[in-house]
């Protein structure tokens, strides 16, 4: 189809009279022939001169056609091409790749792939997956932990192919999809693809609260839903053990380190991954106070440790000693050493082994009256008393209204020293009395551990609900121009030296005799 770049330029087609006008007014003078009886002949000539004749049409024509290529010229013609359709993308997550599902997909893809469509990995750059060996090579990339995020991803590839239909295969993890959904254009066609058999149970966690008890809690997931389910077995004999639950592939209770791992027993791109989880043991608290000067703070930071304990996974071992007993520091995780009195050296040794070691206000204190907020509590606490703050260097992890510190940590080695510049006494704060004091020492006692890997699967319907489909402009397949204008100024060159030759190789008319 034929276009101009500036269709204005073809009023020059106005031009077209000027030969015409020419050839109108560009009259030849008559012969003269000599005849008798002029008279009745000069009115009938007079008139036949003023009529307008067109003489030497080729020649008119020759120099219309030149006017109007100039004309065409100046407009800028160009030719444009059929535009070539959107050529389709199919994008697969090595996940996909990597899961005996690829084999049931395969012929879908390919007959995608005969229709024009390219195939590519779902990965950073989308590389194209021309044959088989770079399918084979995107597959043994697979990640088989939950590190690839699919939202962004998505958003990047209907950034990366505008206008172009997007066929995308991925696999079904919810941990694929964290953070916020992108709006996604209807030329987006997602499909979810189920990469392993049984994905949706994993094992959660595990403890030894007791000697000959092991301890399993089971996850299962799916689009709906997330259940947790406790199994207890005796624990093996054997350092070394396999462990069986119904619906997990065999695992193995091995030794690691200085503590127990529950891992798989064989990894398996046909079964779903397992996290390795560690054994966890009770955890062995000691408590040793004054009883002169601290039972009442004994008797609500006991009560505290066996609230907090119901939500330990393997439960928590309280020694309680009043003073001048000796800790066991050997047999402990925590110590609250609630005296005025320094503690022990053998306690200060044991700190950078591992040792955890709470510490109360020493001396009577100073009385105020203002007001602190823990991190996780609802409503601030009020603080009437308390110990001036040392000037160690310390984490601060308490402030009261007026910034100076109520608790802070001093690392040292494996372990560390927690000061709490109050009391767990109602006449220093009100802090025994909240009902937040188990969460808050539950927080320090047993930290959350890191999250297990997410194998719950994402419903189809949080792929295209309402907010998922983004109204694009309808872009246009690109067009392909070719440029006239060469072509033009070449047609209208050798019109113009036709044009020439035709003007002088024209008859001369011969004078009239009289």
């Amino acid at each position: 189809m034929l276009y101009f770049a500036s269709p204005a330029a073809l009023l020059a087609l106005a031009g077209l009279l000027l030969p015409l006008a020419i050839h109108l007014w560009n009259r030849q003078p008559g012969r003269v022939v000599p005849v008798g009886a002029l008279r009745w002949l000069t009115a009938g000539a007079s008139r036949r001169m003023r009529r307008l004749y067109l003489t030497q049409w080729p020649l008119l024509l020759l120099r219309l056609l030149i006017v109007g290529l100039v004309a065409a010229l100046l407009a800028g013609p160009r030719w444009a091409q059929p535009p070539r359709p959107a050529r389709p993308q199919v994008l697969v997550s090595p996940e996909v790749l990597a899961a005996p599902a690829w084999a049931v997909l395969r012929p879908a893809v390919d007959s995608l792939r005969r229709r024009g469509a390219e195939l590519r990995a779902f990965a950073p750059g989308f590389p194209l997956l021309a044959d088989t060996q770079a399918i084979r090579a995107a597959a043994r990339h697979a990640t088989r932990t939950a590190t690839d995020w699919y939202w962004p991803r998505a958003a990047e590839a209907v950034d990366s192919f505008l206008g172009q239909p997007i066929y995308l295969y991925t696999s079904a993890n919810r941990a694929h999809f964290r953070g916020t959904r992108p709006a996604l254009p209807p030329r987006v066609h997602w499909q979810l693809v189920p990469t392993a058999p049984d994905s949706g149970a994993w094992l959660q966690a595990a403890s030894r609260p007791t000697p000959n008890m092991l301890r399993l809690t089971v996850g299962r997931g799916n689009n709906l839903r997330t259940t947790f389910r406790t199994v207890q077995q005796p624990w093996p004999a054997e350092p070394t053990a396999r462990v069986t639950l119904p619906g997990l592939p065999a695992l193995d209770l091995q030794q690691q380190g200085g503590s127990q791992v529950i891992k798989p027993a064989v990894i398996d791109s046909t079964t779903a991954p397992q996290p390795n989880v560690k054994v966890q043991l009770p955890l062995r608290v000691g408590l040793y106070y004054d009883a002169t000067t601290r039972r009442e703070d004994a008797r609500y930071l006991r009560a505290a440790l066996r609230a907090a304990a119901s939500a330990l996974p393997a439960g928590l071992q309280l020694q309680e000693r009043p003073l001048p007993a000796t800790p066991a520091v050997d047999s402990l995780d925590w110590l609250f050493w609630l005296s005025d009195a320094p503690v022990p050296s053998a306690v200060a040794a044991r700190i950078p082994q591992g040792l955890q070691l709470w510490r109360d206000a020493v001396g009577p204190g100073q009385v105020l009256t203002t007001t602190f907020q823990p991190p996780g509590t609802t409503a601030p606490l009020q603080l009437h008393r308390r110990a001036a703050a040392s000037a160690a260097p310390a984490a601060v992890l308490w402030n009261d209204a007026t910034s100076q510190p109520v608790l802070t940590l001093t690392p040292n080695g494996q372990g560390g020293t927690y000061q709490l510049y109050t009391r767990l006494h109602p006449q220093w704060s009100s802090l025994p009395d909240a009902g937040e004091l188990p969460a808050l020492l539950l927080e320090l006692l047993a930290p959350a551990p890191a999250p297990v890997a997410e194998f719950r699967t994402l419903s189809a319907d949080q792929l295209t609900g309402p907010a998922s489909r983004l109204t694009e402009p309808q872009l246009r397949p690109r067009t392909a121009y070719t440029d006239l204008r060469p072509w033009a100024a070449l047609a209208a060159g050798l019109l113009f030296a036709l044009e020439r030759l035709l003007a002088r190789r024209r008859p001369a008319l011969a004078p009239a005799s009289v």
